[in-house]
């Protein structure tokens, strides 16, 4: 899933920088296409893993984009507009779209439907995705459960998320700002006291479950996962 190549379709310079920067964090390729002409003759040389496209630029439009890759592949494609009719949703996915989203939308949020829709079209790698496993501990993302050994852990839903981040991508260190926006990016985390007392009852839950101590504080920056899980 990671260096999947995306594309986005979009001729707001702006928008374009966003869904680069905030899709090549997370570990994806990005290439872009201002208009539609240039996005279905990027998509023929390139076949990426997922289109996202602008539904207003210029002719042919979002819409029409759409339908042309419809007509040879069944790639993820996403529509991307700052229209939210419900007109707009059922033209986006009569044109064959898998996806709509309204602008502006999170980073966090952008790359977690481009995920998503990695792993429907390929159910080998969804299949693989079920659990998360890091040293003893292994999450399962369907049950939201924590399983450490023998011992099974209770999380709140605060809990599971911020682990299920940090799990993902072991190696990162997570900003408290993308760390907020995952667990719920509601005023009520924005404390540092508060993301500091969630990451300190997550530490005491999986080493009284006999875990190791894998929750690591940087300093001034966030949290990340122990280099080992020993």
């Amino acid at each position: 899933m990671q260096n999947a190549m995306i594309l986005i379709v979009d001729d707001n310079e702006d928008v374009r920088q966003f869904v680069r920067a905030s899709l090549e964090q997370e570990g994806f390729q990005v290439s872009e296409a201002v208009d539609g002409q240039s996005a279905l003759e990027v998509f023929e040389d390139l076949k990426p893993a997922v289109v996202i496209l602008d539904l207003t630029m210029g002719q042919p439009d979002g819409f029409e984009v759409c339908r042309e890759i419809r007509k040879v592949s069944n790639v993820p494609i996403i529509m991307l507009t700052v229209r939210s009719e419900e007109v707009d949703e059922a033209m986006c996915l009569a044109a064959g779209a898998d996806d709509y989203i309204t602008k502006p939308v999170s980073a966090r949020i952008l790359a977690l439907r481009v995920t998503a829709q990695l792993r429907r079209a390929n159910p080998a790698l969804k299949e693989s995705r079920e659990r998360l496993t890091f040293g003893p501990m292994e999450l399962n993302l369907e049950s939201r459960e924590l399983q450490i050994g023998e011992s099974s852990v209770s999380l709140t839903r605060t809990e599971f998320d911020f682990l299920r981040l940090l799990m993902e991508q072991p190696k990162r260190v997570f900003t408290r700002e993308q760390i907020i926006e995952a667990i719920g990016g509601s005023q009520y985390f924005g404390s540092d006291h508060l993301l500091d007392t969630h990451a300190s009852r997550l530490r005491i839950k999986i080493r009284s479950a006999g875990g190791p101590n894998v929750i690591s504080a940087v300093r001034s920056v966030g949290y990340r996962l122990s280099a080992t899980a020993a």
